[in-house]
C-alpha cells in the first residue's frame, strides 16, 4: 500500500498529494500549478528560488537549498525541544500549581500635541521576549494570562 502525503504549494497555495519519499529523501522540482520551484523534504514543502537554483553556480545553489532545510530543522529542533519543556513546564504546574502574572501595561507618556504615544520596549525587554517568551506564545493558559 502506497502513502500519500497533503502538500501546499509555498509559492500559489496550490494543494495536492504525492506519494511519501523515503525517509530522508530530498525532492526538488516544480508546483504542477505555478511552475515555482520546491523541495519536499520529511513531509514538508519548502520554496526555493527558481533564478538562483536554475541558474546559479554550485556553491550558490548548494548554499540556497542548505539555506532552506537549515532553516526548516531548526524551526523543528526549536518546536521539538519546546514541546519538551512545555511537557516539563504543565509536569511541574500539576505538581506546584502557581499563578500567572501578568504583565504591566506597556508604558505610556504624552506627546507634546496632547496625545498618548507608547513607549518603545527595552533592549532587555526585547531579550527577555525573544529567550522566555516566545516559545510560549502556544500555551493557551500564558497567552491569555498575557494577552488576555
Amino acid at each position: 500500500m502506497m502513502s500519500y502525503v497533503e502538500v501546499t504549494c509555498p509559492h500559489c497555495g496550490a494543494h495536492g498529494q504525492i506519494m511519501l519519499p523515503p525517509a530522508g529523501a530530498i525532492v526538488v522540482g516544480p508546483c504542477p500549478e505555478c511552475r515555482g520551484l520546491v523541495v519536499v523534504f520529511c513531509g514538508q514543502v519548502l520554496a526555493l528560488d527558481k533564478e538562483l537554483m536554475l541558474k546559479g553556480s554550485f556553491e550558490g545553489r548548494r548554499g540556497h537549498l542548505m539555506d532552506v532545510l537549515t532553516t526548516f530543522l531548526l524551526s523543528k529542533v526549536t518546536e521539538l525541544l519546546t514541546e519538551g519543556a512545555d511537557a516539563q513546564a504543565e509536569k511541574h504546574a500539576a505538581e506546584s500549581p502557581r499563578k500567572i502574572a501578568r504583565r504591566p501595561a506597556k508604558a505610556h507618556h504624552m506627546s507634546g500635541k496632547g496625545t498618548h504615544e507608547e513607549v518603545p520596549i527595552s533592549q532587555e525587554e526585547f531579550d527577555v521576549f525573544v529567550r522566555d517568551e516566545i516559545n510560549l506564545l502556544d500555551n493557551g493558559e500564558w497567552f491569555k494570562a498575557i494577552f488576555g
